[in-house]
């Protein structure tokens, strides 16, 4: 195996679990958890690895639900000694590979949330999602760098770069970590800071699940008593100058939340008969403040066409998810993203005709997440592997591989070739599709730096994120 397989979370294909000694440590294992371990052959084996997206197909060596730290330091242990590797899915979202002689663990029982008004410090277990977490902040005036999704596991989507509708307004989520604690490489608990070790907290700010298991983390928190937000539809028809308004507003209004983009909606009976079988143009805001001044930003778009849906209201921080209205149940899909560099109008024209063309080969959506505002600051930068992107937008993307008219790679194609005509100069690893690498995301000297931690802390490549630092 190369040294930059092996050592530096080259992916898990090269890991081979020992057929004989291999199971013989996982039984014992299992009976030394205080949690559970699944082994292929229970019958809990194909529901227990199924990650979020059910387009990948993992067969783990085995699933651990460890019960607390010490059975995580059990885990770690027990595969380093017997040749195989770990990883982490709370719920799969990041899921990416076949996880071949890997332990995947499910950190759900890490289910702690605190909240320190005044010290401004939300505490999250590794096995919460944003909803729980959100819940929790409801009445206190405060807001995290949420992710819109109330699924989204908190601790996953803030090491691994963490774009909120809030990010504008006050950073990405991988910048507001103020503590870990975690289980390295060795199965030893540790706690880390700034203070602890600054290389180890900037690679965990962004630099994902290389080096070392997460188990619980404390987050900055940011004043947001009043909120305003929501998503309006348009017709096909309107999207291109839609789209571009969008754009413009996010240039003159640089801390507003704005996510742009068009969606093709199937004919199901999930969707509402006025949108059923329709392609949209959509625009969803978030605005921390005064509700009268988000309407007025809303106002913009509203000038230039006439909404067929629109879910604009003042909010509070647990009513986000609603607000966002993402689906929340597991479902196959192809996904694509990257960093742009441009978002005006003649970009918005490529754009749609990207999409249109991708539509008829089964493409169901893709927007623009609005970067820059306090995304693209500079200060404090350097404490933190995710950087401050300079790009104006962030590509997300899909396709639902149902029915034989769908080619996902046809569908994504010309989404493709936009973004290699338009790339930025760093993305964000959790908008990234399956297949790609932390490379994918960051310059190659965030990429040797994150080589340098993940040498010096996992020098066996024991621990390893969903995606490869290269």
């Amino acid at each position: 195996m190369s040294l930059r397989s092996s050592r530096l979370g080259g992916g898990s294909k090269g890991v081979s679990m020992p057929a004989s000694d291999g199971l013989a440590a996982l039984e014992r294992l299992r009976a030394e958890l205080t949690g559970t371990l699944v082994l292929p052959g229970d019958a809990e084996y194909d529901t227990a690895r199924l990650p979020w997206n059910r387009a990948i197909d993992q067969r783990p060596a085995a699933i651990a639900t460890p019960a607390d730290t010490a059975d995580v330091s059990r885990i770690v242990r027990a595969a380093a000694d017997a040749g195989l590797a770990v990883t982490v899915q709370p719920n799969g979202h990041g899921a990416a590979g076949d996880l071949q002689g890997v332990v995947l663990v499910r950190p759900t029982r890490f289910d702690t949330i605190a909240v320190d008004e005044q010290a401004r410090i939300l505490r999250v277990g590794a096995g919460v999602n944003w909803g729980a977490a959100l819940a929790k902040l409801e009445g206190t005036g405060l807001i995290a760098l949420a992710g819109s999704n109330p699924m989204v596991n908190a601790a996953a989507l803030s090491i691994n770069g963490g774009q909120s509708m809030f990010s504008r307004r006050y950073g990405l989520a991988a910048r507001a970590i103020v503590s870990a604690e975690v289980v390295d490489a060795s199965g030893t608990a540790r706690r880390i800071t700034d203070a602890d070790d600054p290389e180890v907290i900037w690679a965990l700010r962004g630099g994902g699940g290389h080096f070392a298991i997460v188990t619980e983390l404390e987050l900055a928190l940011y004043p947001g008593e009043r909120l305003f937000g929501g998503s309006l539809l348009f017709p096909e028809t309107w999207a291109e100058p839609v789209i571009a308004a969008a754009f413009a507003l996010a240039r003159d209004v640089p801390d507003l939340g704005v996510d742009a983009g068009m969606m093709s909606l199937p004919d199901h009976e999930m969707v509402p008969p006025p949108l059923r079988g329709q392609t949209v143009a959509s625009v969803a805001l978030v605005h921390v403040g005064d509700p009268a001044e988000g309407q007025s930003y809303a106002d913009r778009l509203l000038a230039v066409a006439q909404p067929i849906a629109n879910t604009l209201q003042p909010f509070t921080i647990g009513q986000l998810a609603a607000v966002a209205g993402e689906p929340t149940d597991p479902m196959p899909t192809v996904d694509f993203g990257g960093s742009v560099d441009a978002a005006d109008d003649a970009f918005a024209a490529e754009f749609v005709a990207a999409f249109t063309t991708g539509a008829r080969s089964g493409l169901g959506r893709a927007s623009f997440r609005a970067l820059g505002g306090a995304i693209a600051d500079e200060l404090g930068a350097d404490r933190a592997a995710i950087g401050a992107p300079q790009a104006p937008a962030l590509l997300n993307s899909g396709v639902v591989p149902f029915g034989p008219h769908v080619d996902p790679a046809a569908a994504l194609a010309p989404l493709r070739e936009l973004v290699a005509r338009h790339r930025g100069d760093r993305g964000i690893p959790s908008f990234l599709g399956a297949g790609t690498t932390f490379a994918d995301a960051y310059p190659a000297e965030t990429i040797d730096r994150l080589g340098g931690v993940k040498l010096r802390v996992d020098p066996g490549n024991v621990i390893r994120a969903n995606r490869p630092l290269r």
